[in-house]
């Protein structure tokens, strides 16, 4: 369910998605966004107001340092950067030679490290643990435009609390309902620098990169739940905590 602030963006609580067996996950305790940058002073307070106890960034240092979070309230900040270093790894978004292909591709091998990469299973690691000490508070999360490494936080998270694929995948393409009207709108600006090509791989979802991802994680760990115990800890006993923090009946 999307979530309408000043200026934070691409903000959803994933409350009130529906389990095979009819449970339900709770309202205001899970958050994804983007980051918390652009947030208003009403922004702000409302985080505060619903109680945000973590906030975890998946962004990496130079990201963090060039537009710095603003403080929630009342909530511990955690900076997990989910993948090497972007700047020695990828080409800047805005250098002119960058093609759209270029970018589709450089996509994909971003879910190839968000699937296998030290830095990756670290961060995915320590998101779980810090929501398996939150007590069920809530608890955000989020990257720059929190789609991708904030998809895969999310994909992970609904796996464990036994959401089926095809929503979890619907969840996932909810990214597009919020950016595309936002890239429209940037379209029309001439001082926009992208042209519509490669606007769209920058702004937009993929279902293709997310089938990519599971697919990575599945030919070494056989399954998205066997990754969730043998590669970030994730087993029966914290499933079991996860579903009476998130799960209601």
């Amino acid at each position: 369910m999307f979530l309408e602030f000043e200026r934070l963006e691409n903000v959803r609580d994933l409350g009130g998605l529906l389990r095979e067996d009819g449970a339900k996950l709770r309202s205001g305790l899970l958050l994804r966004t983007g980051r918390l940058e652009k947030a208003t002073d009403n922004d702000i307070r409302r985080l505060a107001d619903m109680g945000i106890s973590a906030v975890i960034d998946f962004r990496d240092g130079g990201e963090v340092e060039r537009d710095p979070d603003r403080p929630v309230p009342g909530a511990v900040y955690y900076h997990l950067p989910a993948l090497p270093d972007l700047s020695g790894n990828f080409k800047p978004v805005d250098d002119p030679s960058y093609t759209a292909e270029e970018i589709h591709r450089d996509f994909r091998r971003i879910y190839r490290f968000l699937a296998t990469s030290t830095e990756a299973l670290d961060a995915y690691t320590r998101f779980f643990e810090i929501l398996l000490a939150s007590e069920g508070k809530p608890v955000l999360w989020h990257c720059t435009q929190g789609k991708d490494r904030t998809g895969v936080a999310a994909l992970l998270l609904l796996t464990a609390l036994g959401i089926d694929r095809e929503t979890v995948r619907r969840e996932y393409m909810l990214t597009n309902e919020y950016t595309r009207p936002m890239m429209a709108a940037l379209l029309q600006d001439e001082s926009f620098p992208f042209s519509e090509d490669i606007a769209r791989e920058v702004f937009l979802v993929y279902e293709d990169n997310l089938r990519l991802y599971e697919h990575c994680v599945e030919t070494e760990y056989g399954s998205v739940m066997n990754f969730l115990e043998l590669a970030l800890g994730v087993g029966p006993k914290e499933i079991e905590t996860l579903e009476r923090y998130y799960l209601e009946w």
